[in-house]
């Protein structure tokens, strides 16, 4: 029934009209949610259309080029407040949607971080999120917060999707880098000193094999992967500790 209630406004309504939804994807099967998130889209060409979701189909970050606007509306002590992302962070995040050697960057995974309380862990890759598994794993540890999606696509990204994060009003925040980007450790903790930095003592977390075209790497994992190399284990363990404590202290 709400379905049609909200393609009876969309179809009876005209050029420059407002059209408020609170939460369209109310009972809808996934596959209806994107259909639904399309044709909200298309209208939104020549309407002002305001929607309040919890679901991640229905942000759709195509309409960010045309102007869209994402605020969240989050609780702290003092009360619910409401965030939002600013033109320039938004133009970024636009940026990175045209990646197409990350076509995963901000696919559902990551946009299901708009709705999680706090705590948003920040890695390089898809890699590091399946491979850091392992190392809380073998460590007897869990993690304290939630990757974003399959990573940040590459370390230079790493301080635009801090900047989306923190206008959106995310308190606890970490980003893990490889060892050979630590450089950019400090710039990140200058830019954003509520969140917390790393590097990792490895060049990478997974081991890579010398392949044509690709020099090997010693990882922080061993040649198979399935195991921290013994020099860094107390290392990495001082640093996921840390993470996990910073983390504890967020909002719930």
């Amino acid at each position: 029934m709400s379905l049609l209630y909200i393609v009876d406004a969309l179809y009876d309504s005209k050029d420059g009209d407002l059209i408020i939804i609170d939460e369209p994807e109310l009972s809808l099967h996934p596959a209806l949610q994107r259909r639904l998130a399309n044709i909200i889209f298309e209208y939104a060409a020549s309407r002002q259309i305001v929607i309040a979701t919890h679901s991640p189909y229905l942000i759709d970050l195509r309409a960010l080029e045309s102007g869209m606007a994402i605020a969240r509306a989050h609780l702290r002590e003092d009360g619910v407040r409401v965030s939002q992302l600013s033109v320039e962070t938004a133009g970024h995040l636009y940026g990175l949607l045209r990646d197409k050697n990350n076509p995963h960057l901000l696919g559902l995974n990551a946009r299901e971080i708009f709705f999680v309380d706090d705590r948003v862990v920040l890695v390089e890759g898809q890699e590091d999120v399946v491979f850091y598994d392992v190392v809380l794993t073998e460590l007897n540890l869990q993690l304290g917060g939630d990757f974003f999606g399959w990573g940040v696509g590459g370390a230079g990204n790493m301080a635009h999707l801090a900047a989306v994060l923190a206008e959106l009003g995310y308190s606890k925040v970490v980003g893990i880098l490889d060892a050979d980007k630590a450089e950019l450790v400090g710039e990140l903790r200058r830019r954003f000193p509520d969140y917390r930095f790393f590097a990792q003592p490895a060049n990478d977390v997974r081991t890579k094999t010398e392949r044509p075209g690709r020099a090997a790497v010693e990882g922080l994992l061993n040649e198979k992967n399935e195991a921290i190399r013994r020099e860094h284990l107390e290392s990495i363990r001082t640093l996921f500790t840390d993470v996990n404590q910073y983390l504890a202290d967020a909002p719930r």
